[in-house]
């Protein structure tokens, strides 16, 4: 049964109730007047009893009118809220934000008295808010799981879910930082002047080591510079990230306003969520590492280096600067894996590799080709640079200090071959590769440990 029937129904009842309680009052009034000691004879006659069950059903239909009059606007305002939340609910409850169609003029009651009628106003909007709220609630904790879903790349995901904190809650500014082999690096960050000072404060590492969320109220009348925001914050919360009962991070934002019971619950759910996301990034990330370097010499594999190589290459067409590549064969080497072990091999590689990254620019890269070869990417490197790169590393692998069990020097020297586009007319990365290749083979029947190019 819905609301307005309900409501008739109990109104039609209040009047049959009313209008038999009339009429046994009016069989019980001349009683009453004898009791009071009027003179029974005129009492106990019909006409009296007729005038006295007339009075009675006119009192109880007065009393029903009044009641109607006063209770049941109150009621059927009641129940046309009730009525229109109904509707919103079922024509907007799938779509975002419905709760902003509930209207106050549509949803909720006026509390415009201190009785029963006002403590139930009270009450609808009371349990009215808490629905709205609900429902926000939940928009919102759907809108950041939707966000830390969107991405596998840690600062991408992370730049996106502090952006959408701050704009959620009261929150002025904040900064997120990962945990990264004992000390925190930043993810994203969002008016925060001095990232590196917070990610080294005590307190804020403390926060995360022990797992506790802290709310820290600064006064008016205290300076704190630490916090180092363009504003004076008035709150500032140390969120810690956990997943599975392990730090992974920790986030830190600040107020100017301070912070709500509603804010803190949500972001308490949202470092949940935000735990499991990174936790997901973090193996996402190492995952796309162990699928790109090589295993043995932790650098890039072939198939990863060439995909490199042919970016940087339609790179440098598309804005004319040069690119050159250096082809590198460790010279002899079949003879210390013969002479001195396979696994003697591997520590030359591992070695070698070691030198070349270490002395590379941090834009250059550095390739595994296959066996004992490897391949340097030099971005924005002509031909000459080419070259001059190319026989400071083969220095570099000359002086490197690697001996046997019985002490004894191993011998490590490298013939390299270096082409450059434009200086190579080449229409592809293979091409490239291939004149480097040519001139390293040219190195190498020139008696090997030197570096030549192209012409």
């Amino acid at each position: 049964m819905n609301m307005p029937r309900l409501t008739s129904a109990i109104f039609t009842d209040l009047l049959i109730y009313m209008v038999v309680f009339g009429l046994l009052m009016g069989l019980a009034f001349p009683s009453l007047m004898t009791l009071l000691g009027f003179d029974a004879s005129n009492i106990y006659t019909a006409k009296f009893f007729m005038a006295s069950m007339f009075a009675g059903v006119v009192m109880g239909a007065i009393n029903f009118f009044w009641v109607n009059v006063t209770v049941r606007p109150h009621l059927r305002l009641l129940a046309d809220r009730m009525r229109g939340i109904e509707s919103v609910l079922k024509h907007t409850i799938q779509q975002e934000g419905w709760s902003e169609a509930c209207e106050h003029r549509t949803c909720f009651i006026n509390e415009n008295s201190n009785d029963e009628i006002g403590a139930s106003a009270q009450s609808f909007n009371a349990l009215l808010r808490a629905l709205v709220k609900s429902h926000d609630m939940e928009t919102t904790l759907k809108e950041l799981s939707n966000t830390l879903s969107s991405s596998l790349e840690l600062s991408e995901m992370g730049e996106a879910a502090l952006r959408m904190m701050t704009n959620r809650t009261n929150s002025s500014a904040g900064c997120l930082f990962i945990e990264d082999k004992g000390s925190l690096s930043l993810v994203a960050n969002l008016g925060i002047l001095d990232t590196a000072k917070l990610s080294k404060d005590p307190f804020v590492l403390y926060c995360m080591d022990v797992g506790r969320l802290e709310r820290i109220s600064l006064p008016e009348d205290v300076e704190v510079n630490a916090l180092l925001t363009s504003f004076r914050p008035k709150e500032m919360l140390v969120i810690p990230i956990l997943y599975k009962e392990k730090s992974q991070g920790v986030l830190v934002l600040a107020s100017a306003l301070g912070y709500s019971d509603d804010d803190q619950v949500l972001i308490k759910l949202f470092g949940q969520g935000l735990g499991m996301a990174m936790s997901n990034a973090q193996t996402h990330d190492r995952l796309q590492d162990l699928a790109a370097m090589d295993p043995l010499t932790d650098i890039y594999n072939r198939r990863f280096g060439l995909n490199r190589l042919r970016e940087e290459f339609q790179r440098a067409q598309r804005t004319q600067s040069p690119l050159a590549v250096v082809m590198i064969d460790l010279d002899h080497f079949k003879n210390i894996n013969d002479t001195y072990g396979h696994l003697m091999g591997d520590r030359v590689l591992v070695e070698v590799s070691k030198v070349v990254r270490q002395s590379l620019r941090d834009e250059d890269i550095l390739v595994r080709y296959g066996g004992e070869e490897m391949l340097m990417v030099l971005p924005s490197a002509d031909l000459q640079t080419g070259v001059s790169i190319a026989d400071r590393v083969r220095r570099l692998i000359e002086d490197i200090q690697l001996t046997d069990d019985k002490g004894k020097r191993l011998p490590i020297t490298a013939s390299m071959g270096v082409s450059a586009i434009p200086r190579a007319f080449t229409e592809n990365e293979l091409q490239l590769i291939k004149a480097a290749d040519d001139a390293l083979y040219q190195a190498k029947a020139a008696g090997r440990n030197r570096v030549l190019s192209t012409r």
